[in-house]
């Protein structure tokens, strides 16, 4: 027999069809919300990295372009000046206190050959004061077409021993400059930023863009996770290629206070 359907009928229907949909977008909200909440878990330290770092603002402006064919300039300190500049630095990232030493005022100005900085998830004293690799160019060596044609270069940190390494390759070989002048024109460079609108500013830098970082190379000293004191030394020259020198293997060792990337200078 046909059901019949009047008024009270159908006003039953369209309640039960009405609460059904508002249960399902209910239940969608709170899937989706569910969701927001595990995504913001999974990638909070990239949210926060990025919260902190996110905003480079220009303290200065210059007229004065970046010259990348000149040395880097250093001036090394006295055993005394050393002791004088002394002084403990609070991490950017989780606290930690590092002893910082300073050895040399130096002044890079250079290409952006490489850069790494995904490293900061990991909680070692040294990662916690040194945020940022830079590999830098200059002389000759300062044009990007000679590296389309000649080399591969890039940083990263090796696995297993968290070392900090910049590798180079030649696509073609010999290059037309010799290998000691290409080794002696490359910088590696532990960035310590002196504060977070420096550590803005690097990120900025994309490959092949022409900066001047300023300040001082340094030794670090820290007490590790076990309670031992751990001690790194910078590279105090750019020829020094190997494990047994100062800085394992010419890696300089920089607590960065001024940033020039084309006219703006970050402090």
């Amino acid at each position: 027999m046909d059901e019949i359907f009047d008024n009270a009928t159908t006003a039953k229907i369209d309640a039960k069809l009405h609460k059904d949909v508002l249960e399902h977008e209910d239940k969608i909200e709170k899937i989706i919300i569910i969701v927001f909440i595990i995504l913001v878990y999974i990638f909070k330290g990239w949210i926060g990295y990025w919260l902190k770092f996110g905003i480079a603002i220009p303290s200065e402006y210059t007229m004065t372009p970046i010259d990348v064919q000149n040395d880097p300039i250093q001036t090394n300190y006295t055993k005394e000046e050393t002791e004088e500049k002394t002084f403990t630095y609070i991490s950017l990232l989780n606290k930690h206190n590092i002893t910082i030493k300073p050895q040399a005022h130096y002044v890079l100005s250079g290409s952006v050959a490489a850069k790494n900085y995904g490293f900061f998830f990991i909680n070692d004293f040294f990662d916690s004061a040194a945020l940022y690799d830079l590999g830098a160019t200059w002389g000759k060596l300062a044009d990007k077409k000679f590296y389309n044609k000649y080399l591969n270069c890039y940083s990263d940190k090796v696995y297993g021993t968290g070392s900090r390494v910049l590798y180079t390759e030649y696509k073609i070989y010999p290059a037309p400059l010799p290998h000691e002048y290409i080794q002696s024109h490359f910088s590696h460079s532990h960035i310590v930023p002196a504060n977070r609108n420096i550590m803005a500013a690097m990120l900025k830098l994309k490959n092949w863009d022409k900066v001047k970082i300023e300040g001082e190379l340094v030794d670090m000293e820290y007490k590790n996770s076990k309670g031992y004191t751990e001690q790194y030394q910078t590279s105090l020259t750019r020829t020094d290629t190997n494990q047994t020198s100062r800085g394992y293997g010419a890696s300089e060792t920089i607590y960065v206070t001024s940033v020039q990337i084309g006219r703006k200078i970050y402090k």
